[in-house]
This record gives C-alpha cells, sequence and structure tokens, in this order.
C-alpha cells in the first residue's frame, strides 16, 4: 500500500473511533435503572458455636422500588474482614478482603445459609452480603454483622432439668475452663436454646443469662422439649460463645392432684354395697377409685374405679360376716401419671 493511501486509511479510522465514541458518551458499565435492582439485603444475622460461625440471610424477592424482582438471583458476595481484637476501631473503615462468591442454589428460595470454621483466636470477623443477578446487576451492601471469635468455653457442668405443671426449671453449673484448659475469671453468661423437634434449636428470648437457672413458662402439658445450653464468655468487652451443653429432654406435666370427693355414703341392695359420692370441680378430672378397708387394718384396699361422670360404685363382693368395714373414694386427674387425691372421709358398713 503506498504512503499516501496508508495515511488516508488511518485518517479515516480516527475520525470513525471518534464518531463512536461521541455516539456513546460515557464508557463505563451500563447502571441498571432501580426498577429491576434487588433490594438489599436487611436481615443478615449469625450463630456462634464452638465450631465456629454461621451466617443466614433471605432470598431477595423485591427490587428497590418494592416490586417483585423480574430474574433470578445468581449468586452472592460476602465480604468479609478479620481485624485482631488488638487493632479494632468502630469508628474507621472496615478493611474488607475480596468478595466470597456463593452460588444460589436454584430450588430453594428461602433462607442462605454460610458456615465459617478455623476461625483465628483473639479477632474480630465482620461481615456484609449483597445478591447478584449477571455481571451487572448487583444490589447494595447489606446490614453489617460482627462477631468475636476466642478459644471457646467448655459446656456448662450438669445440666439437669426440673419438671412441673406448664413449666421447666433448666439448672446447671459454670463450665470449667477453656477448651484449651485455661482457667477463666471473665463473667460468663449463658444463652438457652430450645426445639420442639430434637434437631431445630431456636435461642429464647431476652437478655442473656447471668445465674445458672433458667425457668421456660407457659408450656403444654405433656409435650417434649429439648434445649441446650451454652455459656458466653465475656473478654475485653465483647462476647465470645463456648461450646453448649449436649440436648436434654423434658416433658412439662401437672403434679397438683384434684380435691377429693364429698359426702360418701353406703347403701346395701340386693345386688350388693352400693357406694355413692358427690362430683369433685376439677376442669380435668379423669375418675374416681373406690376403697374398701376392714376394722383391723390401717390401709385401704383398692377394689375398683369408674371414669368421667361417674358417682357410684357397686361392690358386688362385699365382706360376709359380723363387723364394721369403711369404704372411702379417691379422684384422680389425666395427668400421665395421674395425679390422685386423698381418701375421702370414710363411710361406714356393717352387715346386719
Amino acid at each position: 500500500m503506498k504512503p499516501a493511501i496508508t495515511k488516508i486509511v488511518i485518517l479515516l479510522l480516527t475520525l470513525a473511533l471518534l464518531g463512536g465514541l461521541a455516539g456513546c458518551g460515557k464508557k463505563t458499565r451500563p447502571v441498571p435503572p432501580d426498577t429491576v435492582l434487588p433490594a438489599p439485603i436487611s436481615d443478615l444475622s449469625y450463630n456462634l458455636d464452638e465450631k465456629g460461625v454461621e451466617l443466614t440471610w433471605s432470598y431477595p424477592r423485591q427490587t428497590v422500588q418494592g416490586d417483585r424482582l423480574p430474574y433470578r438471583i445468581e449468586k452472592f458476595q460476602l465480604l468479609r474482614a478479620v481485624i485482631p481484637i488488638k487493632d479494632y476501631c468502630a469508628d474507621c473503615p472496615v478493611p474488607f478482603g475480596p468478595p466470597i462468591e456463593i452460588t444460589a442454589e436454584s430450588g430453594d428460595k428461602g433462607r442462605v445459609s454460610y458456615q465459617e470454621t478455623l476461625l483465628r483466636p483473639n479477632h474480630r470477623y465482620v461481615y456484609r452480603v449483597r445478591s447478584k443477578a449477571g455481571w451487572f446487576v448487583s444490589s447494595d451492601d447489606s446490614n453489617t454483622v460482627s462477631v468475636v471469635w476466642d478459644t471457646p468455653l467448655l459446656a456448662p457442668a450438669n445440666f439437669k432439668i426440673e419438671e412441673t405443671d406448664k413449666t421447666l426449671t433448666l439448672r446447671w453449673q459454670p463450665p470449667a475452663g477453656l477448651l484449651d484448659g485455661t482457667p477463666v475469671s471473665d463473667p460468663i453468661r449463658y444463652q438457652v436454646s430450645r426445639s420442639t423437634d430434637g434437631e431445630t434449636f431456636h435461642e429464647m428470648p431476652g437478655d442473656l443469662i447471668e445465674g445458672v437457672t433458667y425457668t421456660d413458662r407457659g408450656l403444654r402439658n405433656g409435650k417434649t422439649y429439648v434445649y441446650k445450653v451454652r455459656a458466653m464468655r465475656l473478654h475485653s468487652g465483647t462476647l465470645a460463645a463456648g461450646m453448649a451443653s449436649h440436648p436434654l429432654s423434658a416433658v412439662p406435666r401437672d403434679l397438683t392432684p384434684p380435691a377429693p370427693p364429698q359426702k360418701v355414703r353406703v347403701v346395701a341392695t340386693a345386688e350388693g354395697v352400693k357406694i355413692i359420692w358427690e362430683t369433685v370441680a376439677e376442669p380435668d378430672l379423669a375418675g374416681f377409685r373406690i376403697y374398701r378397708r376392714s376394722a383391723q387394718s390401717s390401709t385401704p384396699e383398692l377394689i375398683g374405679e369408674v371414669g368421667g361422670a361417674g358417682l357410684s360404685f357397686l361392690d358386688t363382693k362385699p365382706p360376709r360376716g359380723r363387723g364394721l368395714w369403711y369404704y372411702s373414694v379417691s379422684a384422680f386427674d389425666q395427668a400421665r401419671p395421674a395425679n390422685v387425691s386423698t381418701y375421702s372421709i370414710e363411710a361406714t358398713y356393717s352387715e346386719e
């Protein structure tokens, strides 16, 4: 190609390039409008245990403007900063490292879970998360979660549960020290978690417990509840999670017996001795038990039982011969095992 022609070609290419730049304007990544940007995740939360930290958050379902997302979330970016406790500054910018890519599951659109173990003792971990749908559709950062990891405490010792009416009382003793055998002088708090299926545990609401007892009220009698207790070490103004106790199950149960029946009397009939009494005003009354005692014995003998609202019993095999016999009645409720009242005042029977 001749030099003159070469110069003309270069000039034309230069003009074309300049024309393209003028037509496209600013050469940056296109910014999607708010109508398609996913709303920032606002429920990033964590759970600490002796293994590390588990982060959870919900799938975004709406755009920034509150409309339904028109696409599927493809991945999440987890931002993480690891800061030695001695270098931490609450008002300083957070030194996040490169984002950790987490692929979104195609089936489950509930909550996302991410676990991190092998954490460094005496370090603070700060997390944020954002969602992405393609290379340029990305949400703003979520709320911030900040946790401190330290050598964990051992689990609380001698964990026990006392069962009473609609109430369970948990008792334990402080842990012996840290997992590495180091004794602890820092203040210790406790966190109680409860499950109704033995698998999924939820932390009980309220502040952490300073003592070594916890009472859970308003429960359903006869239902099984499972508990774990975790020690939390208050070290250098921050809480570090310890090991949890082994799960322990208990069943609240009614321990209050009904009142004894009143006005017990006996009537001789052709079929035997009929014992009659008045009902007992108890909402969970299940029935009555009938006893007979000879004058020579101090212990009544159980001779029968009636359920529900029955208010009489026929002793078809009463004792024969002269002498006094004594009948009494007790009430029992629907608890398992049943609570039984004391004996009623005895009614006297004598065969003439």
